[in-house]
């Protein structure tokens, strides 16, 4: 299953696609004409069979309409089958375009250049090769410019695997880009590079940010230090509000303690425990704090899981 690094630069992928044009020409040396449209990336065959690649971009202007992008960080043996499978309908709708696999690992790289190769017993063979690209540790350093401090993300997605002096180095060098966005942008963008970063390399700079005699304190330092206080203020008002909530008998099913857990804004948490004084349930404290237990619908254009459905063996 797609982990949260996949989700974050799928998503910044989707609200901004002009970025993946620009990482694409600075890694691969190929412009991609725009304007660029991301597009509904269910491709259906038939009625029984769909399949799902991770986005699909439109260029109505380009030689190529459309463009197959596909994260690809672990082999995936049922790519074999649905890369082929989404090319031959988007080739019969609307001509040819490119499949994009962007991976961060070295070997995944080399099985998908083969991965959708197939040949039969007696010689038939069907081939689609895609375009790599490789967003490699030595990527890193392009995609660290301060004058596109957004391109960030996909330097940690590249350089931020492990936990190591690079990794740091990384992800210290991406929030302090990341400080000279606008604030709404500048604020999202830590948050989802702080989501990408492993449990180790969050400690470690846990450490580094909160030890200010330690170090100088950088822009980074500061970036880190303001976020680890501002969730420790979360955990500790997340904390009272669950103490309240078992003071009054009021506990929490699996859905509302998730959704609890999920509150970051300190503001929010404040509300709910002031609520959860009086409340008659815990939905109602949840309600209060302009959230829900129940599982919301998925936001338009919000990206699903590939599906293929299979034939019903009817005739």
């Amino acid at each position: 299953m797609p982990g949260t690094p996949h989700e974050v630069v799928l998503l910044a992928i989707r609200e901004n696609p002009e970025l993946f044009a620009e990482v694409f020409r600075r890694v691969v040396g190929t412009d991609m004409p725009g304007p660029i449209e991301v597009i509904d990336s269910n491709i259906r065959f038939a009625a029984s069979l769909e399949t799902r690649p991770d986005l699909v971009l439109r260029t109505p202007n380009a030689a190529s309409k459309w463009t197959i992008i596909e994260l690809q960080n672990r082999k995936d043996d049922s790519k074999c089958r649905s890369w082929p499978l989404a090319v031959s309908v988007l080739l019969q709708r609307d001509g040819m375009g490119d499949v994009v696999v962007s991976t961060a690992s070295r070997s995944v790289a080399a099985w998908a250049k083969g991965a959708a190769h197939h040949r039969g017993e007696r010689g038939t063979s069907l081939g689609l090769t895609p375009v790599i690209l490789l967003l490699s540790k030595d990527q890193a350093a392009a995609l660290l410019d301060p004058a596109r401090p957004e391109l960030a993300i996909f330097a940690v997605w590249a350089g931020c695997r492990g936990h190591g002096p690079e990794a740091r180095r990384v992800a210290k060098r991406a929030i302090e880009l990341t400080e000279a966005l606008p604030a709404p942008l500048r604020d999202g963008q830590a948050r989802a590079i702080l989501a990408m970063l492993s449990r180790q390399l969050l400690a470690s700079l846990k450490e580094m940010a909160m030890d200010v005699d330690k170090v100088p304190e950088t822009k980074a330092s500061r970036a880190f230090r303001r976020f680890f206080e501002e969730r420790g203020e979360a955990n500790g008002r997340r904390e009272s509000l669950l103490r309240v909530l078992a003071a009054r008998g009021l506990s929490p099913t699996k859905e509302e303690r998730a959704s609890i857990a999920a509150l970051t804004d300190v503001a929010v948490l404040d509300r709910c425990v002031q609520t959860a004084v009086t409340a008659t349930s815990v939905g109602a404290v949840l309600a209060g704090a302009g959230t829900s237990h129940r599982r919301r619908a998925a936001p338009a254009g919000a990206a699903k899981r590939r599906t293929v459905k299979k034939p019903s063996g009817r005739r």
